[in-house]
């Protein structure tokens, strides 16, 4: 069903279902405590009142012993529902003597001759969703080199969801982490929302805000004809929650600043009227330095020398601002 309101797709939640795997207790590599809570955290969000997974849809296989588990129960959910089939995966990612990704299971071994006979080849999922008779396929995976699943010969007609691209490593949680910091950040955006982003959270509104630390990997997404378009859960979020629209802007900033620079400045327009005027005045500056730090510093300096005139402005940050803008104007061709 297509939502008039934003043109999002949204799934059938009687025909829908999801199948999430957790590894996080591992005999031959490090254990992973984080990707088990994770996994349940990101069930828990999917299947909620409001979701559009009934939780009885919701099939969650923590620490599977075998690949027979994990094939099986994916084999019986690409059967049973025609709408959309979402997979999902936690944990360490291999490579066999291919190159291709295999996934993890508590049993496997770190050896590349050793991991498609120990671990999950990613296309033995691929191929049993690909098989499914759900119009919409999603795969979410949050591993080492998980942007290898692109390679997967069955993968052409699945929404491809990547923690990293081919050769990277997500950064490691720590222990007290609760989650992964790539499922973290996903779950972050499903339980809060992205403020103005329409009434339904779609799978490409998460892929664009799946931002974090500059020395994140970056998330890699391949999606397939109008996929990027299927709501994966509600927008849980307030136009009017500026802090939130602030701390988003922010976050994709270390990647985009450009970016960042139109989302504040759209944030400074909505803000006027309806925030405090320190708050207004925050969002005013980091417009600013975000233009200039995306390659206008005549741009930033512009904006800098017009808060001057605020009277909640403190001189000296303001001045200090204006200087360093200067400085960098400094042989541009205004």
């Amino acid at each position: 069903m297509r939502d008039p309101l934003n043109e999002a797709v949204i799934p059938a939640r009687e025909a829908s279902g999801a199948v999430l795997v957790g590894v996080g207790t591992y005999r031959s590599l490090p254990e992973s405590p984080s990707a088990l809570t994770g996994i349940a955290d990101l069930a828990a969000m999917l299947s909620a009142p409001d979701g559009l997974f009934a939780p009885e849809s919701v099939h969650v296989l923590a620490d599977p012993e075998s690949m027979t588990d994990v094939v099986d129960q994916v084999a019986a959910a690409a059967d049973q529902y025609t709408d959309t089939l979402l997979f999902a995966f936690v944990g360490h990612g291999l490579r066999d003597t291919e190159g291709q990704l295999c996934l993890a299971l508590p049993w496997s071994l770190d050896k590349k001759s050793e991991a498609e006979r120990t671990a999950l080849p990613i296309e033995r999922i691929m191929a049993e969703l690909k098989a499914s008779k759900a119009k919409h396929r999603i795969a979410v995976l949050d591993c080492r080199y998980s942007g290898r699943a692109m390679r997967a010969p069955s993968a052409f007609n699945v929404h491809l969801l990547t923690a990293t691209g081919q050769n990277e490593k997500p950064r490691t949680a720590p222990a007290e982490q609760h989650t992964t910091p790539f499922t973290g950040a996903l779950l972050d955006l499903l339980r809060h929302g992205v403020p103005g982003a329409g009434p339904w959270l779609t799978l490409g509104d998460v892929y664009r805000w799946l931002g974090g630390a500059a020395d994140d990997p970056t998330p890699h997404q391949r999606a397939v004809d109008d996929s990027a378009a299927l709501a994966l859960a509600p927008n849980r979020a307030d136009r009017h929650d500026f802090p939130r629209r602030a701390e988003l802007a922010t976050r994709v900033g270390w990647k985009d600043p450009a970016r960042a620079a139109r989302l504040f400045a759209d944030l400074v327009v909505d803000a006027a009227a309806r925030a405090e005027a320190a708050q207004a005045l925050a969002y005013r500056m980091s417009a600013a330095s975000w233009l200039g730090a995306a390659g206008d510093p005549v741009g930033a300096l512009a904006r800098w020398e017009a808060i001057r005139h605020d009277p909640h402005a403190d001189r000296t940050e303001v001045e200090a601002n204006i200087a360093y803008w200067r400085e960098r104007t400094a042989g541009v061709r205004l």
